[in-house]
């Protein structure tokens, strides 16, 4: 009997102290969570207005191929409806991890136009659109897209912690992506 008793008592002491453990954990993972979310959307903010220019030279480059009979015209929708995801999230923020996806399948999707097009037998000799290809194709990436990647790197390590997963989790601090730079890291 006694250990019964011992156990009506013990077992909710543990429950509580487990909880107050977690309360604190999460209290005190809060505010570094929210300084390197915040060191995050601050660089997305200073490169995002940089990627407004070069997705708008990727839709000048994909008008210019539109026209473009045969398997191109995949590539032309799949830039199109990128592109226009890119705008309404320019319109209606949803928060950094969405428009960094969108980001990323514009590059991916830009990559893909530029082979296309060069590969395209039907483009061929068709110097006004090959240059508005290679006029995209020629653009960089603006230099704080580096940047950015290292803040999201520093946000993701910090999220990974075990001590901060939970609060990560509870607090709502979803992952965000790197923006995509086209090189592959080993």
């Amino acid at each position: 009997m006694p250990v019964l008793r011992w156990l009506r008592i013990f077992v909710p002491l543990l429950l509580v102290a487990v909880l107050v453990a977690g309360t604190v954990l999460v209290l005190t993972s809060r505010s570094d969570l929210q300084s390197s979310r915040a060191r995050v959307e601050k660089e997305w903010e200073r490169l995002d207005r940089l990627l407004d220019g070069r997705y708008d030279m990727l839709h000048r480059a994909n008008a210019a191929v539109n026209d473009t009979p045969g398997p191109i015209q995949q590539v032309v929708k799949d830039v199109t409806s990128a592109y226009q995801h890119w705008t309404d999230l320019e319109a209606h923020p949803r928060g950094v991890a969405d428009e960094v996806a969108a980001a990323n399948e514009l590059e991916a999707t830009g990559r893909r136009l530029v082979r296309a097009a060069h590969n395209a037998p039907r483009l061929e000799g068709n110097e006004d659109a090959l240059a508005a290809v290679d006029r995209f194709a020629a653009l960089r990436l603006p230099e704080g897209a580096a940047a950015f990647n290292e803040q999201v790197a520093k946000f993701e390590d910090l999220r990974a912690r075990p001590s901060y997963s939970l609060a990560a989790g509870i607090l709502g601090y979803d992952e965000i992506p790197d923006l995509d730079t086209g090189i592959e890291s080993s």
